[in-house]
């Protein structure tokens, strides 16, 4: 996703003053703060569940429809995000994603999209894999919940504790166990890369 970080900044980050006496625009600033805070909870909470091998949690975070798309590989409803979270569950016994803050832009139609960062440590059964994510999402308000109607999640980084001095530097840097090294999933890809010299 090509993300256009100057006009999404400059859209998040003005504060437009509100009207003195317009209640309905101040309840509107108050209802779009709170459901922010609901997003923004909900990926904290997806994290403990993960991290908690806490399926059932993890698939009712999601709607009916959802998508769980991980590097390009896309699970769709219930019973194929529950696999997917399940096959995860299954190759790392240990758990442990730290997600950091991220930002939301609400569509005004109970529909929402944002994008978060995180680390990870991830324990197999003879490494310990270190990862750095990004999630780009996609929510929807039903019945006054925000749910996931897609998570998708790319890699800058994940290798053996072991190896991370090593590949940092170089593009090839996603090294799961017993896998061929290729390039990160950014960002080395991001259409500004190598333009800032220009």
């Amino acid at each position: 996703m090509t993300l256009d970080l100057p006009a999404v900044t400059a859209d998040l980050t003005t504060v437009n003053p509100l009207p003195e006496g317009d209640l309905a625009t101040l309840a509107a600033a108050v209802r779009a703060q709170t459901d922010r805070q609901a997003i923004t909870d909900l990926g904290v909470l997806y994290a403990r569940a993960v991290d908690d091998h806490d399926v059932d949690s993890v698939v009712a975070m999601y709607t009916a429809d959802g998508v769980f798309e991980r590097r390009g590989v896309a699970a769709t409803g219930a019973e194929a995000i529950r696999a997917a979270y399940v096959a995860s569950f299954d190759t790392y016994r240990t758990m442990l994603h730290t997600p950091h803050p991220g930002v939301v832009r609400l569509h005004g139609d109970g529909t929402a999209s944002g994008w978060s960062h995180g680390h990870a440590e991830l324990a197999t059964s003879s490494t310990l894999v270190l990862a750095s994510f990004r999630y780009e999402d996609d929510y929807r308000c039903e019945a006054g919940r925000w749910l996931f109607a897609r998570r998708s999640i790319t890699f800058m980084y994940a290798v053996p504790a072991d190896q991370l001095a090593g590949s940092f530097g170089s593009v090839e840097r996603i090294r799961w166990p017993r896998t061929v090294p290729e390039a990160g999933d950014y960002p080395e890809t991001s259409p500004t890369w190598e333009t800032y010299r220009a």
